[in-house]
Parts: C-alpha cells; structure tokens; sequence
C-alpha cells in the first residue's frame, strides 16, 4: 500500500520563509527587568476564496511577536557613537600687522643671517624652585640650499666639489627603490646610516655655527669677474645677525646678547676638544676600515670621524671669530680701522616664533616627560616652515619640481634631526643639575 508523500505545512507563527529579523521593543514598552512583552495575534494566511492577485494585506503587515530582550543591556534613549570625521589641517592666521617683509622671515643673504631664539621648557624638579633655573635658548637656523655644479668653464674647489659628490651620493641612497638584498640596496642602506651618524657626531650648536659662514661665494659682478678671473671666488663674511625669539621669552636684549656670546664660547671649549679626540681617532678609524674591507667594503668609520673631526674645528674656529667680532663691535675704535670686522647684533621678537617654541617644548616632553610633564599639540614641521617663511630656493629660472621636493624633505628632516638634538642636551644639563 503506497502511502501519499508527506507536505510539510508551515505553522501559522510564520507566514514566509524564511523569518524576518528580530526587532528590539520600544523603549517606552520596557517596565522592568522581567518584562516579557506579549506576542500580538499570529498573522493569518490570504484566503483561499479570494480572487487571484488579491492578498489580504494587513496579514502581511502584522508585526511578529517581540524576542526576550535584556533591558538592562540597553539603555532607552541610548544613541550609538557615530565615527568621527578625521581632522583637517588648517591654514595658520597670524597678525594683521604681520608684514611678510618683516625680518622674521628666512633670507638668503650672506651677509646676513637670519636666526631663531627658541627658549627650553623649564623642568620640573624637587625641591628646586623654577624662577632659579637659568633661561637659556636654543639657536636655529634653516641649512643652506644643496650645492649645484659649477657653469661649464668655473673651476670648482676640492672641498666643494667632496661635499656636492657626497650631498649626490646621499640623495641617490634615500631615493632609490632597489632591494636590500640586492648590491646597490646594500650601498644605500650604508649610506644612509653614514649620513644618519655624521648628523650624530655634532651638537644643535655646532650645526648653527656651521651655517654662520657662507664659505665660498662666487662673485656676481661681471667687472670683477673681468679683473679676476672665472676660477677665483670671493669670501662673503657676515655682516649682521638678526635673531627673532617668541614674546614669552622674559629677556631684555643685553641678556640675550650675553647668553649668546657664552652659548659660543662653551660651544667652542667642546669642539676644540671634539677636534683634539676626532684627530686622534682618524688613524684608527682609516685603519679599521682598511681591515674590513674583504667583509664591508664601503666604510664608514673614516668618513664619519673626518666629517666629525672638520666640523668640530670649523664650529671652533667660527665660535672664535663670531666672539671676537662681537667684542670688537662693543669697543669703541676712534681711528675706525675695524669697522668692517665688526659684527652687528639685532633682536626682535615676533608671534610666529610661538610655533617654534611647542615644537620644541613637545620634543622635550619626547625626551623625558618627567622633567617637561606639559605638553601641548605638536605643529608639523610644514607650520614651521610657513611660520619662518621658509621656501625652497630656485638657482634657474626653470622650475624643476623633484629638486623642489628634496629640498623640502631635506629642511624637514634637519628640523627633526637638530630640534630632537637640542632636546637630549637639554634634558642631560636638567639632570646634572637636579644632581647638584
């Protein structure tokens, strides 16, 4: 006997499949933690009878019955966090009166040269009251612009053309794309890590005192070029400091101008000794170098300390000078036989330099947030630039924009490099002091 297959009929809970979500009940439903909200009446399906097409609409749009819901999960009027749009960098505004002609913004002038008072955070140290620790300031200055070759028919100097060929060589490393494992990737990397710790071997000081001289500059009148020749150059020595510092900064001029003069000399007692210690290595280092040569083939140990051992004895010899030119500048000279010698002192304070003064205070905190607790928002180092009005140079008149680009990434790098440097030394001298 054959048994007729079996249909399956679906409940009269459901009238679809498959079933719709669950909804949560309303919140003005809820009356305490046991609440179980009744089901309305089940939805009836459409009726036989009815003419094809016609459905019984209100049987499809009958609610279904609530889910158990916990209340105590759920808080009426509970709003869920929506996420935020991420944050817009805006355009700083800076006084109406704020000419941009004013002498806070960088200049490429060698006879001039425009520099940046940046006062340290006090620290925070027990049992010593703030008002007594020193306010001192730490000295900025933008590098100069990269070197470029001579026009076709200049002779070029050997130590121009050393430090243009290593400035290339560093530039090819930190923008090529080739493997580590691969030999070139291999020179790059070492490269890169010989430029990395030649910026380690000198102070925030010394990298200033290694701008105040422009070095050689080439003439640009063509009368003397006619008297002297395509291959001579003429030395442009600095006429005239202008430093700007930030309104915060609670010195009158003469204590700036003292601060000044003993930052130099103390930076010029630690580069002659930095010299006598670079010179003594050199042997050992060329030597080391000279040893591995089979295992690492491209140094670094000589390079580093020659580097080390020239930019301590031109700090020193350039902290001497500027010392010297500025006690000279304060002596009077009734013949006048060395005005041109002397060197001019100029402050003047600006809000701008407010932006420089966070960068610095953050990178504190960065060293040690124990001795600097505050913290502000960091600028970025593009604020910075747009704050000094700082914009990359142009030696033609064609614009190129890779040269452009490496420029800026260059100035910001040494921003990073210097400020983080400025930073470290201060926090060393905080903790000597808090040790006396």
């Amino acid at each position: 006997m054959n048994h007729p297959a079996a249909v399956y009929q679906p409940q009269g809970q459901y009238s679809s499949y498959p079933p719709p979500p669950l909804q949560r009940p309303r919140p003005h439903e809820i009356t305490s933690p046991s609440y179980d909200p009744p089901g309305p009446p089940l939805p009836q399906r459409p009726s036989a009878q009815a003419p094809e097409g016609n459905f019984d609409l209100e049987a499809q749009t009958t609610p279904y019955p609530q889910p158990l819901y916990n209340p105590v999960a759920y808080a009426p009027g509970e709003q869920f966090q929506q996420f935020q749009p991420p944050p817009q960098r805006y355009k700083q505004t800076f006084a109406s009166n704020d000419d941009p002609s004013n002498l806070v913004h960088y200049i490429r002038d060698p006879h001039k040269l425009i520099g940046y008072l940046v006062p340290f955070p006090r620290p925070v140290l027990p049992n010593v009251d703030p008002e007594t620790i020193p306010a001192r300031f730490m000295i900025y200055t933008p590098p100069p612009p990269p070197l470029q070759k001579p026009a076709e028919g200049e002779k070029e100097a050997k130590l121009h053309k050393v430090q243009r060929k290593w400035q290339e060589e560093v530039r090819s490393a930190k923008t090529s794309t080739a493997k580590t494992a691969s030999w070139k990737g291999v020179k790059s990397k070492a490269t890169r890590g010989i430029d990395w710790a030649i910026h380690k071997t000198t102070s925030s000081n010394l990298d200033f005192l290694g701008r105040v001289s422009p070095g050689p500059h080439p003439s640009h009148s063509d009368d003397e070029k006619d008297h002297q020749g395509a291959e001579t150059h003429k030395t442009v020595a600095v006429e005239e400091m202008v430093f700007i510092y930030p309104p915060t900064l609670n010195l009158t001029d003469q204590q700036m101008r003292e601060e000044f003069v003993n930052t130099m000399l103390r930076t010029k007692s630690k580069a002659q000794r930095d010299t006598i210690i670079a010179t003594g290595l050199m042997p050992v280092a060329y030597g080391i170098d000279i040893l591995a040569t089979f295992i690492w083939p491209f140094g670094g140990l000589g390079e580093i300390d020659t580097v080390w051992a020239y930019a301590s004895f031109r700090g020193a010899k350039t902290a001497r000078s500027v010392t010297k030119r500025l006690t000279s500048s304060t002596q009077s000279s009734p013949n006048h036989e060395d005005e041109s010698n002397k060197l001019k002192l100029t402050f003047t304070h600006s809000q701008r330099l407010e932006v420089l003064r966070r960068y610095l205070e953050a990178e504190c905190h960065k060293a040690d947030s124990k001795l600097f607790p505050r913290y502000e928002h960091s600028p970025t180092e593009s604020d910075i630039l747009e704050a000094i009005g700082w914009s990359p140079s142009r030696e033609t008149e064609e614009k190129n924009w890779e040269d452009e680009h490496w420029e800026i990434q260059e100035v910001k790098e040494d921003l990073k490099t210097v400020f983080k440097k400025a930073a470290s030394e201060w926090r060393k001298w905080c903790r000597l002091l808090e040790k006396k």
